[in-house]
This record gives C-alpha cells, structure tokens and sequence, in this order.
C-alpha cells in the first residue's frame, strides 16, 4: 500500500472512529452517572445493568483509543478525532453557557446530552484532544512503510566454527583466519629453511667402516727436454741463426 493511500485511509477511519468514541462516552458516562445517583438515594451500592452497561461502553472507548493512537494506521486516524475533540474542549474553557445551549435537545438525546454536559465541564474532551493530536506527532508513523518486494538484507558470514576441525573436513584456503580454538600455524616464511652460521653440526657416528681414502690422481709424464747433443745433431743453435753464424 502507497502511503498516499495509507493516509487515505487513515482519514476515513478517523471520521467513523470520532463519532463512535463521542457517542460511546456519552452514553456510557451517563449510565455510570444514574449508578452513583441510585447509590446516593438508596444509601448502598447498585449493581444493576446501567452499571454494565456503562462500564462496557467505556472499555469499548479505550479499545477504540489505543487502536488509532497506537497502531500501523496512519496519524490522521487519530489526528482527527484529537483536532474535533481540542476544539471542544477550548470551547467549553471559552464560553460554558455557549457549549451547553447549543448543542440542545433536538441534537442531543437525553442521556448523550447529559453525558456531554458532564464530560465537557471536567475537561474530559481537552484532555482527550490533546493526548490524540501528542500520539498523532510521531515521525515514525509519518513514514512510508517498506514495500514487501524490496531487496532482502542478507546478513553477514555465519561464524567460525569452534575447536580443531573434524576429520575428513575440508581445508581452509589460503590466507583465511584460522577457526577459534584451533592451534596457531606458522606463516610459510618462518617455515622455511634458515642460513646457518658457523660451523656445521656434528654429523652421528654411524656403525658401518669408514671409507676408504680417495686414490690420488695419476702421475702426469714430464715432457723431455731437448738435449744439447740434440741442437747440434739438428743444425745451428739459436744463438748462432741470431747473429748470423752457421747459415
């Protein structure tokens, strides 16, 4: 529903509610009114039926008066019956005589007349004036309603499981938190192998014999050196092709 109709209907139901609730507290404050006369002249109480009848019809006013002032309905449900009954009420604080004349017998029935003369002269409609317009100011219920149609609002990622996970369950991916309880995990740099200084760990002795010494390489065979027997079998020395000895 719109909230232009909302507010429609708010209208609508505050002009049949107003007449209802008036019409209703009249009669019913003066059914109350004939049990407190009937109890003073006969000096005890009186139970008969104005007295249900009058108490009803006031339960049935206050059903009504929580209904518009309370509900999903729109303010003006219960804006205006609050404006009608205000103004009756100043008029009542303004000119008394005039409110009681006016009304008269060809408006009024009996009881409703003096059900009104009564609830006038107390202040009974001001009161309720003014507690109708008070509930009628609520932001809230200005507010359009949220259409039925609109987006859902998912909520957020449901929590991590508690303990170490059970067997055959998936594995986490990478990067995600770990779940609580769960034991704390290394990050990969600080699994990763480390330089050593130093001198290296001694290695266990193992039972087996112990190698045998590495055989040393093979003797290279020296080049033969040319001879002077040689230079003189083969021609002229280098110092005589020098300077021009033996050609």
């Amino acid at each position: 529903m719109s909230n232009g109709a909302r507010h429609g209907l708010g209208v609508l139901v505050g002009l049949v509610v107003t007449p209802a609730i008036a019409a209703c507290l009249m009669y019913g404050t003066n059914k109350l009114r004939l049990v407190l006369t009937l109890g003073y002249a006969r000096f005890q109480s009186y139970h008969g039926k104005e007295m249900w009848i009058g108490a009803g019809l006031v339960l049935l006013v206050g059903i009504m008066l929580g209904l518009v002032s309370g509900s999903r309905l729109s303010p003006l449900a219960s804006l205006v019956p609050g404006a009608l009954f205000t103004v009756v009420g100043l008029i009542w604080f303004a000119s008394p005589r005039w409110a009681v004349l006016h009304p008269g017998p060809d408006v009024l029935p009996r009881d409703l007349g003096l059900g009104y003369t009564t609830l006038g002269s107390l202040g009974v409609f001001f009161m309720l004036g003014v507690m109708l317009l008070v509930a009628s100011l609520a932001p809230s219920r200005w507010k359009a309603r949220t259409s039925a149609g609109a987006a859902p609002h998912f909520a957020g990622p449901p929590p991590a499981p508690m303990g170490p996970p059970m067997p055959g369950a998936a594995h986490p991916m990478p990067g995600a938190p770990a779940p609580m309880g769960a034991p704390a995990q290394s990050p990969s740099w600080q699994s990763a192998p480390q330089p050593q200084f130093g001198q290296p760990p001694a290695q266990p002795a193992s039972s087996g014999p112990p190698p045998l010494p590495a055989s040393p390489p093979p003797a290279q065979e020296k080049k033969a050196e040319p001879s002077a027997d040689d230079e003189d079998d083969g021609g002229p020395g280098e110092w005589t092709r020098m300077y021009g000895g033996n050609k």
